[in-house]
């Protein structure tokens, strides 16, 4: 690492020869001295990048990750041997050349978008492309990062460590796999009649597409240094127009659902179910009743008796067992859920009798007429009426609320087994933020999405952690990484506020509630009439709204929230739901008062 330090130093400047670059070993601590000024470092930093995930798995003995990249090197093809001595150039005209060529490779880069794997459907960013920052998740406005193995992996520390530390694993060290892209033209599929494509469920999402193949494998990317694939700084040669195609709606969430891996289990408390999902079956351990209860206030009789006056001896209440056997002309008083008397076999309501003789004091009944005849069995559950012993109360897989706790209190069953919940990290990115607390300076703004998304996850019952607010850095739309065999989902979100909240409801939350382990974790989508008229956009669109119910009819109505301009935040107050619209057709420019359209809920009804 000394020596790609000091020689990449020198390919930049002859002062190179004048940095002392040391690295060394100590424990299971790598150790790297790097030059004092910011440039030097920074430019080192870039030399060894390419070899540090290789070095830290050969400290931390990870012997299969190892031999996974000692194979790739073994299927580098290698170079052809030259068949005559390369012409005798000048340094300077070397110089120029190599100048030339590195110019090109990175205009083709820049073109690409971003670096390519093997596989066409995909693209690929290399460690080396998000090394460069402090903090591994920049990306673009108001990113939503999804974990839930373990937590966020620490960034590597270059300072000194004891000899029993262990260097964090990094995710720098990990590739991050971008959402496929869709190169079809982008069409929508017509429903039942043209007036019901009001109804459409298809979106767009933007997904970067790159437009030139990069001349080196996956595996050549992981062993050679590379720079960002999108050059920010050459703002000149940006594209006018975006040259990322759309993606529809459904293929955007199948592929986001696909992608997002269901966490592991874990044993709680049954108090502490409350939102989480089995990942077991629950059997009762014990009858329900467990013994022959009656279900009403009266009296246990027998049956054969029929209607007439009876001798009352005694009384059976919750909780105690009775001790005295009904014999032929006798009754006991009960009370609902009381165990029945052996002897009897039904039970006549309090309402289909009358007192005949009382005790002086009126503190007890001694005789009673019945008036009906009973039948065996009237008014009585019998045992495991209910909840039979050995029955599946609760299946795997069922999303958990207050009767499903109050049902594992029922059976006894006080630990669970049950899926992780996952834990999502929240930033904001972008120069011109600052926190709400601050106050505003020239070309800034309070940062808001941020506060709004931690809300809509913790709304939803996922724990959050508030990462703050970092620069702007690489663009990316949906991205996963895996490390140490665990999937790690993170969503870069659009930095207008509304932009962020719809696409949050869109995506993170079915996402969230994949991870979770709910097997159906799309969003409730219900029929409304709108209570104004509605113009089209030429794309799909999920235009706020406030559901209501109006007397005796069977569908809400939906009043837009007004002005639906992305940036104005002012449109999500009150919101419970995002009113489903399709493109504009020539047909078709506006839906009007009284139409159904499909409404997905993101709010309290």
């Amino acid at each position: 690492m000394a020596l790609a330090m000091l020689m990449g130093s020198l390919n930049v400047t002859p002062l190179g020869m004048l940095s002392r670059p040391v690295c060394g070993i100590r424990g299971k601590t790598l150790i790297i001295n790097l030059p004092g000024s910011k440039k030097g470092s920074q430019e080192c930093f870039q030399f060894i990048l390419p070899a540090l995930p290789h070095a830290i798995d050969l400290l931390r003995d990870a012997i299969v990750k190892v031999k996974e990249v000692h194979d790739e090197l073994e299927d580098l093809p290698s170079p052809p041997p030259p068949l005559s001595p390369p012409p005798t150039t000048s340094p300077h005209k070397q110089t120029e050349d190599k100048g030339v060529q590195c110019e090109e490779e990175e205009e083709e880069k820049k073109d690409s978008g971003v670096a390519s794997t093997e596989d066409s459907s995909s693209s690929h960013i290399t460690a080396a492309a998000i090394a460069a920052k402090k903090h591994p998740f920049y990306t673009s406005p108001a990113v939503v990062m999804a974990h839930g193995e373990q937590p966020i992996p620490g960034l590597i520390n270059y300072s000194h460590h004891s000899t029993d530390e262990r260097i964090p694993d990094s995710i720098i060290s990990r590739g991050v796999q971008v959402l496929p892209r869709d190169t079809a033209s982008l069409s929508t599929t017509p429903s039942e009649s043209p007036r019901a494509q009001a109804t459409s469920r298809l979106s767009t999402a933007s997904c970067p597409t790159p437009k030139v193949q990069s001349r080196c494998s996956s595996k050549e990317n992981i062993l050679r240094a590379s720079h960002s694939a999108v050059d920010i700084t050459k703002v000149a040669r940006r594209h006018r127009m975006s040259p990322f195609p759309l993606t529809s709606m459904d293929k955007a969430f199948i592929t986001v659902l696909e992608m997002t891996p269901v966490l592991g289990t874990e044993i709680i408390n049954y108090r502490d179910g409350m939102g989480r999902v089995l990942a077991q079956d629950v059997y009762a351990k014990d009858n329900l009743p467990p013994f022959p209860a009656s279900v009403k206030d009266g009296y246990a009789v027998r049956a054969a008796d029929g209607p007439g006056d009876r001798f009352i001896i005694g009384e059976s209440q919750a909780g105690e067992q009775p001790t005295q056997t009904v014999m032929p002309g006798q009754v006991m008083r009960v009370t609902t859920g009381a165990p029945i008397p052996c002897g009897a076999d039904a039970v006549v309501q309090v309402e289909d009798t009358e007192l005949i003789r009382e005790s002086d004091d009126g503190t007890e009944e001694l005789e009673v007429r019945i008036l009906v005849q009973a039948r065996p069995g009237q008014d009585i559950r019998p045992i495991g009426h209910d909840i039979k012993r050995g029955e599946c109360v609760l299946a795997k897989g069922t999303h958990m609320g207050p009767s499903e706790i109050g049902l594992l209190a029922t059976v006894g069953v006080t630990e669970v087994e049950v899926n992780k919940f996952p834990v999502v990290a929240v930033m904001s990115t972008g120069n011109e933020l600052l926190n709400p607390e601050d106050d505003l300076l020239p070309g800034k703004i309070r940062d808001s999405n941020r506060s709004t998304l931690l809300a809509t996850i913790q709304e939803h019952g996922y724990p959050t952690i508030n990462l703050g607010i970092v620069g702007d850095n690489l663009p990316t739309t949906f991205a996963t990484l895996d490390i140490d065999g665990v999937r790690k989902i993170i969503f870069a979100l659009p930095g207008n506020p509304v932009s962020a909240v719809v696409t949050c409801n869109l995506f993170v939350v079915p996402a969230l509630r994949k991870m979770q382990g709910i097997l159906d974790p799309r969003p409730t989508i219900i029929k409304a009439r709108l209570s104004c008229d509605v113009k089209l956009d030429p794309r799909p669109e999920y235009h706020r709204c406030i559901l209501t119910w109006h007397h005796q009819e069977p569908l809400p109505w939906a009043q837009s929230t007004g002005n639906q301009m992305s940036s104005r935040l002012m449109s999500m107050r009150s919101a419970n739901g995002l009113l489903m619209l399709p493109p504009k057709t020539e047909q078709y420019v506006e839906l009007h008062k009284g139409e159904v359209v499909d409404v997905m809920v993101i709010g309290r009804l």
